[in-house]
């Protein structure tokens, strides 16, 4: 790869995963397959694999923590399935898929021949790999930032508590059934250290507050949010009314 192609190229995948490396080459070498390094050994600096074993250490770890911190009643065996939904291989290459870093994948001819680029193996180790290498380039922090920015829309599609305090959908189904609306979910507030914070959700049908609350995870306060609302205009009688002024 031509210089200036290469710097492009780089820059893309910056621009795409939302992280500016100090050092570059920590980016090239996550993204570089053991068997374009044997056939470039002169130009080559280094491959990935060292990088996926540190890689998935820091991902297993920042996502233990926000599940923790997210889904606070669940125990110990919820909490690892969970995980292991989000951090297993097919989960991390639909990700790569997803954000279109394939491309970028240097092998060498034999597996793009094979055509490795699009198998899940080599999509999740690399994806491994680069996480590795924002750790290494900016630290925990900046790793940790990474991987949430990417992985949240993930975790919040995880399964929630089974049963009836699932209260977010129970009132979006009540009020799409009833009115045809689809509650929004706004934080209003939020306080506390990083590692501990408090947040305050308030719950919207149409631009009317209808339910607020809190928690340690913006999760825990919209199911709270929901929750009010739910019991608020039950207690007003407010979706009746509601409903026979949209059937008017």
């Amino acid at each position: 790869m031509k210089e200036m192609e290469r710097d492009s190229s780089l820059s893309d995948i910056e621009r795409i995963i939302g992280y500016e490396f100090n050092d570059r080459s920590l980016l090239v070498d996550a993204l570089t397959r053991r068997s374009f390094w044997h056939e470039n050994r002169e130009t080559c600096s280094g491959n990935n694999e060292r990088m996926e074993f540190l890689g998935d250490a820091v991902l297993g770890l920042v996502i233990a923590d926000v599940l923790y911190r997210e889904f606070s009643d669940d125990e110990e065996g919820e909490l690892q399935k969970k995980r292991a939904g989000l951090v297993n291989r097919a989960a991390l290459a639909q990700l790569m898929r997803n954000l279109n870093l394939a491309p970028f994948i240097r092998m060498g001819r034999g597996d793009e021949l094979c055509g490795c680029r699009n198998r899940d193996s080599i999509l999740a180790d690399t994806l491994e790999a680069l996480v590795s290498a924002v750790f290494l380039d900016g630290g925990f922090e900046s790793a940790r930032k990474l991987i949430e920015k990417h992985f949240y829309p993930m975790i919040e599609s995880c399964s929630t508590r089974d049963g009836m305090d699932d209260y977010r959908s129970l009132f979006q189904e009540q009020v799409q059934a009833e009115l045809g609306l689809t509650p929004r979910y706004k934080v209003v507030d939020e306080w506390g250290e990083d590692h501990c914070k408090t947040f305050d959700v308030a719950v919207l049908l149409g631009d009317e507050i209808v339910g607020q609350g809190t928690g340690f995870s913006k999760r825990e306060a919209s199911q709270n949010a929901a929750r009010d609302a739910m019991e608020r205009m039950e207690a007003e009688g407010t979706l009746s009314r509601r409903k026979g002024m949209a059937e008017t």
